[in-house]
């Protein structure tokens, strides 16, 4: 079984609507890669290395333009109990990105504010996909609005780590050969937003690179993957998002990579 869903803002909380559909998994999808991107496969990690499941607290940042152009609020997460090096390296990586986000947002030039009209505004929230004693994987949104403008974007963004290092993990860290697995990830991920979102979807199923999966997280039903609205598949399915399960993705998860204690 496939998961299927969106997710979105409501109130300033993120919150997720899941669907359940079944999907035949057969075959792969060609990659048309021009040029051809090589994915390397590193070292594995060291099972052997456990402790503490990292604690997560939110913290808000709000900030604002001091001409009124634009406002940000965004809830960042915070990793604690781990070890001093491990929390630290995640929450540097965490506020990197979470500046990043911001930085997008307010680093280029935003419209005028019009006459009695609200700033552009940035708000950003997190949630927990999975936490244990190996594996920390956490969602972010990012919803933006610009001033005078009608339209409002949604966009999804994750980041993994390797708890007991604080390591951020890469996606294709995940699989025996990287370069095979992208071509069976975007089949099935295709097969179950197709079951879902029938005509809605816009994506034909094909990926040149791991970067058209860059909102990946590892859940314990399955790997997530999340696109921003309208990239996949028109603005009424919000964020799609779909969760492959572990169970079909044995044959390519490798052993002695991170993902490896979901396909045991």
């Amino acid at each position: 079984m496939v998961e299927v869903g969106s997710r979105g803002f409501r109130g300033g909380t993120l919150a997720a609507l899941a669907f359940t559909v079944s999907v035949a998994v057969t075959g792969c999808l060609p990659s048309s890669a021009t040029p051809e991107v090589i994915y390397t496969t590193p070292p594995g990690v060291d099972s052997s290395i456990t402790g503490p499941t990292p604690s997560i607290e939110g913290i808000v940042i709000t900030t604002a333009a001091p001409d009124n152009s634009w406002s940000v609020t965004f809830k960042k997460p915070v990793v604690s109990g781990v070890s001093s090096g491990s929390d630290q390296k995640m929450n540097d990586a965490i506020t990197a990105q979470v500046n990043g986000y911001i930085h997008t947002f307010n680093g280029g030039k935003l419209p005028t504010v019009p006459s009695g009209g609200s700033p552009s505004n940035l708000q950003g929230d997190f949630s927990i996909a999975q936490t244990s004693s190996t594996i920390l994987s956490l969602r972010f949104s990012v919803v933006t609005t610009l001033s005078g403008a009608d339209k409002t974007t949604f966009e999804p963004g994750t980041i993994n780590f390797w708890a007991p290092t604080g390591a951020a993990i890469d996606i294709s860290e995940l699989f025996n050969d990287p370069n095979a697995a992208l071509a069976t990830i975007a089949s099935q991920a295709h097969k179950g937003l197709s079951s879902n979102l029938g005509d809605v979807l816009t994506w034909d199923g094909k990926a040149d690179s791991w970067s058209f999966f860059q909102a990946w997280d590892m859940t314990a039903d399955g790997l997530e993957f999340s696109w921003a609205r309208g990239k996949v598949a028109g603005d009424s399915a919000g964020m799609p998002i779909v969760t492959l399960p572990w169970s079909g993705l044995k044959s390519i998860i490798r052993t002695n990579g991170p993902a490896a204690a979901f396909v045991k």
